[in-house]
């Protein structure tokens, strides 16, 4: 086959995908294993498609596949573990995935607080319970907690880990403020709270 995606195939691919979810959330399965599973399944139906195989076009991905694979027998893959080419930068690595989780919290508690006019305390736990409720925790797999949703509001332009305050900047520019322009009328708390939501839900789907 080569071409636009089999309809069917495609469906077939979203049901594998929502039911390895499925196992994750119900505790089924780990999220490594739930990675590697879905993974495959995406690269099963890129394969449908002979251009894939004949230009090598699926070839990272395979690599990464095997990689996780490897990690999920209790071996150190090259890919994973071997350090990258930092061309010279020193320090602390930036840019990291913790420092996109706290940047999409901070943008949460951002419009929640001076756009809804919550205040600091409100704001945080609001968060916090929304957090809870979608089960996106911090890295280390500790809860996020409204202690912690102020400290790191109260780190940017300071203290904040580096990279996230351009991270911060970004999101602002390129998704709460379109996002603010399309919410239909309300009060101020209510359309924050709803604008609040539906970061957090980004932030879900890029896999926190």
């Amino acid at each position: 086959m080569s071409g636009p995606p089999d309809a069917a195939k495609y469906e077939a691919l979203i049901e594998q995908l929502s039911e390895i979810q499925r196992r994750t959330a119900a505790g089924e399965a780990d999220e490594l294993t739930a990675s590697h599973d879905q993974l495959c399944a995406v690269i099963r139906f890129l394969h449908a498609d002979v251009r894939v195989g004949e230009r090598e076009a699926a070839r990272p991905l395979n690599q990464l596949q095997f990689a996780i694979f490897d990690r999920l027998r209790g071996a150190k893959p090259k890919l994973l573990f071997d350090p990258p080419d930092r061309k010279g930068a020193k320090g602390a690595p930036t840019c990291t995935s913790a420092v996109v989780l706290r940047s999409i919290v901070n943008v949460a508690f951002f419009v929640l607080h001076e756009s809804g006019g919550m205040s600091k305390d409100e704001a945080a736990k609001w968060l916090a319970s929304k957090l809870a409720r979608y089960r996106i925790k911090q890295p280390n797999g500790k809860a996020i907690t409204a202690h912690a949703i102020i400290r790191w509001s109260a780190e940017r332009g300071g203290k904040s880990l580096t990279g996230s305050d351009e991270v911060f900047a970004l999101l602002i520019q390129d998704r709460l403020r379109p996002l603010l322009e399309k919410l239909p009328p309300d009060t101020p708390i209510r359309r924050a709270q709803k604008a609040a939501g539906v970061v957090i839900c980004m932030g879900r789907l890029c896999g926190f």
